[in-house]
């Protein structure tokens, strides 16, 4: 017996996939940012420093508002952030996040401050409403490293891999908790006024055909457009106080929303759609030269597509499928735009080879054939299959066989079909199919192993 085992290089490559796709499982469980704080804009956050309070006459209090608004600043000038313009460079990224709060350490200053804080509310009698509301806002801080003084813990627990757009409303929290702690809070009616866009959903994973929603402060006499590549087109599906906006392709959209002399701005990003995957979550797998489909969702005014693989790719526009033979192996793109040339889907897919087929005869099982049944057939029947393409329809032509035991001659048929005389029937004890050639559309194959049937 040999030391050492071959690996096909098919199966060394389907055990890294393994390895990647495992790995990619872990880094997604240790991610766990609810996706609802990725729809939550920077307006979320002005709403919340909306709201003020009576003079901070706590210290410590006052102590942690203050480093809290001292990060707030440092921070919107680390991840550049336009605080007029309300933009972001980059919402999504939490790199600037973990330099800012961890490796600079200044998420550690602020928790210094808290655990000040901390010390002199739960040192408060029992009996003090302001420990038990201190208690309640913190509740969670205090679970993860602030009752503990575990500064790391509490730290990263916070702001480890934390996007910027949800530090900045975080930070608002923390400085609303300060307010409430302090005595409650008010709302600033000077700034009520000029304020117009509470919030948004669904900005940063629009696509054609999606909603995108709008929160406001009362839309009565709010004029809103929308501009796009200098086309500008009014908004006006209002549901209540919430604007519902579509893009009906791909593009950057400024959103303007103004009234009494004041003026907000959004800007959408619309990206293209891709094809709907299967259900269940299962692995589609295309062959050159074997027809497929692909499935669409919710595309406005679809004109045509255009693939890579298959010039003559089908759109179905009733059943939202696309039809299309792959002429070749490899990535394969597509592309669908509206009737104006505007680009809704953008997406591609991995067109493997078309694998050899297996040869069998039909009538047999386990290699062997009756001769009872040849006798009544008269005829061999020789087909390829696979099974991953088991209804892929390989032709075979060129049969090269032999008949042991009644002919000495490797004989030839031009068909798929291997014919026997009543005499020949009678003496042959094995049919060697030697070699085949075999078509699958775009791809030839020629057959070399033998494929012996005993005759019984």
């Amino acid at each position: 017996m040999g030391n050492f085992v071959t690996v096909k290089k098919a199966k060394v490559l389907r055990f890294q996939l393994i390895s990647v796709m495992y790995l990619l499982f872990i880094s997604l469980s240790i991610l766990q940012i609810p996706i609802e704080w990725l729809r939550v804009n920077i307006n979320m956050a002005n709403y919340m420093d909306n709201a003020t309070s009576v003079d901070m006459d706590k210290q410590q209090i006052l102590a942690v508002y203050n480093e809290i608004e001292k990060l707030e600043k440092e921070f919107y000038k680390e991840v550049g952030y336009d605080i007029v313009q309300k933009i972001y460079k980059d919402p999504d990224s939490y790199s600037g996040t973990d330099l800012f709060f961890i490796r600079l350490k200044k998420g550690y200053s602020l928790f210094d401050k808290l655990v000040e804080l901390k010390k002199y509310h739960l040192s408060l009698p029992d009996k003090n409403p302001k420990k038990a509301e201190f208690k309640k806002l913190f509740e969670n801080d205090l679970k993860n490293g602030l009752e503990s003084e575990k500064a790391t813990l509490w730290v990263e627990w916070k702001f480890k891999h934390v996007p910027a757009g949800v530090v900045v409303t975080w930070l608002a929290d923390l400085k609303l908790r300060m307010k409430l702690l302090n005595g409650g809070i008010i709302l600033k009616e000077e700034q009520n006024e000029d304020y117009l866009v509470l919030m948004a959903y669904n900005m940063e994973a629009v696509r054609p055909g999606d909603t995108v929603r709008i929160v406001v402060f009362n839309h009565e006499e709010m004029k809103v457009s929308a501009t796009e590549n200098d086309k500008v087109f009014d908004i006006a599906d209002w549901h209540g106080d919430t604007l519902f906006f579509v893009p009906k392709y791909v593009g950057v959209y400024n959103l303007s929303f103004k009234k009494n002399g004041a003026e907000e701005t959004l800007k959408v990003n619309s990206i293209a759609k891709t094809f709907e995957r299967e259900k269940d979550n299962k692995f589609n797998i295309f062959y050159e030269g074997k027809s497929a489909e692909l499935h669409y969702v919710n595309l406005l005014n679809p004109g045509s597509i255009v693939c890579d693989c298959d010039p003559g790719i089908a759109l179905n526009r009733s059943t939202n499928k696309v039809t299309f033979t792959p002429g070749k192996s490899g990535w394969c793109s597509f592309l669908i735009n509206n009737s104006e040339g505007r680009v809704l889907l953008r997406d591609s897919i991995y067109v493997q080879k078309i694998p050899e087929p297996f040869l069998f005869a039909e009538g047999s099982s386990g290699g062997v054939m009756s001769r009872s049944r040849l006798k009544s057939d008269g005829v061999v029947n020789v087909y390829g299959t696979h099974p991953d393409l088991q209804k892929f329809n390989f032709k075979l032509t060129n049969l090269k066989y032999r008949l042991v035991g009644a002919s000495v001659d490797v004989l030839l048929s031009a068909s798929n079909k291997i014919t026997l005389n009543s005499e020949e029937i009678d003496k042959v004890k094995y049919i060697i199919i030697q070699g085949a050639d075999i078509n699958a559309g775009s791809k030839s194959f020629v057959f070399e192993k033998p494929l012996v049937i005993q005759i019984k």
